[in-house]
């Protein structure tokens, strides 16, 4: 198991929408962006993948701590007639196929022993649920949770407290 950070897993999940041959998007974590790019000229290109969860939590024994990330990205597409229900639904249950596929190649990538997430992903905590972000922008949400080692060494550098000896 490698450590893992914030930037790297973002970076991660773009070069998977730039990998796939059924994405045609991809927005960070933040919401004014994905307001910023529906609102552009050139729009957001449907099917997109956001991301738009990212917790961090530490689980473990004392001397061998293990990080848990919830990670939570949505696929979605826009600009779907507000009064078309078929074509909603239809957008809801191709998001799923898309984020099942997404979900395959996370699991394909963790059991790669040269590949970050080697041994990380927690296959048994995905949950995907229909999402309707407005009248026009339908989807799926997923969350699932990574788990690798994260280690919580002081250095002594860092504090004016703390004597500059080993720990």
């Amino acid at each position: 198991m490698q450590e893992t950070s914030y930037l790297e897993i973002k970076n991660y999940f773009e070069n998977i929408v730039n990998q796939s041959n059924y994405l045609n998007d991809f927005v960070g974590f933040f919401q004014r962006e994905w307001a910023n790019r529906t609102a552009s000229v050139t729009g957001l290109q449907s099917p997109s993948l956001t991301l738009f969860k990212y917790k961090l939590g530490f689980d473990g024994p004392e001397q061998n701590t293990i990080a848990v990330r919830q990670i939570g990205f949505a696929i979605m597409f826009n600009d779907i007639k507000v009064d078309d229900y078929e074509a909603q639904y239809k957008a809801i249950d191709v998001a799923e196929r898309f984020a099942k596929k997404v979900l395959a190649r996370v699991n394909y990538d963790n059991h790669l022993e040269s590949h970050f997430l080697y041994n990380s992903f927690i296959k048994d905590s995905v949950d995907i649920s229909p999402v309707e972000l407005s009248a026009t922008d339908f989807g799926v949400e997923v969350f699932f949770n990574l788990k690798n080692k994260q280690l919580l060494h002081l250095d002594p550098n860092d504090w004016k407290d703390i004597e500059k000896v080993c720990l």
